[in-house]
């Protein structure tokens, strides 16, 4: 039985990549990555009122996720610490046969928290992303430019 860990934080994007690696049997270990809240927003926020809305994020997300993986074993996790710790630990669980997968959405200008590149897959990027940021980069300038 192959044990799949895949680092999620958008249910269009993990279905994407985590389709064609289905098989019969396999164990998925889904561990959601929340969004960060912004500097502005976590002044005003309580800590509790902070992990309520991470609760029920991770819970739409893996509501999502779940009726669209075929049947095996499904194990859900909320990162609540950075994701190299989490990758280690999962690891350290799951031994050297877990596989981890980087199935998180890809923002443009946006750097998202890294993890260990010795221990996970990252996914074939998106072969439009690259056009897209191009066309849109020169569409800008082109408005500007008037």
């Amino acid at each position: 039985m192959e044990i799949i860990a895949a680092f999620v934080d958008d249910a269009a994007q993990a279905l994407r990549v985590l389709k064609p690696l289905s098989g019969p049997g396999t164990h998925w270990v889904l561990v959601g990555c929340a969004p960060k809240l912004t500097h502005r927003v976590s002044k005003w926020v309580s800590h509790s009122s902070r992990e309520q809305w991470r609760t029920r994020w991770a819970a739409q997300l893996f509501a999502e996720l779940r009726p669209q993986l075929p049947a095996g074993r499904i194990d859900t996790l909320l990162a609540r610490q950075p994701l190299s710790e989490v990758a280690q630990q999962l690891q350290q669980r799951h031994g050297r046969g877990l596989r981890m997968i980087d199935a998180r959405r890809q923002r443009l200008g946006h750097a998202g928290e890294p993890l260990p590149t010795e221990l996970v897959d990252t996914p074939a990027p998106d072969r439009w992303t690259a056009p897209i940021a191009i066309t849109s980069g020169l569409t800008l300038l082109l408005s500007l430019s008037d």
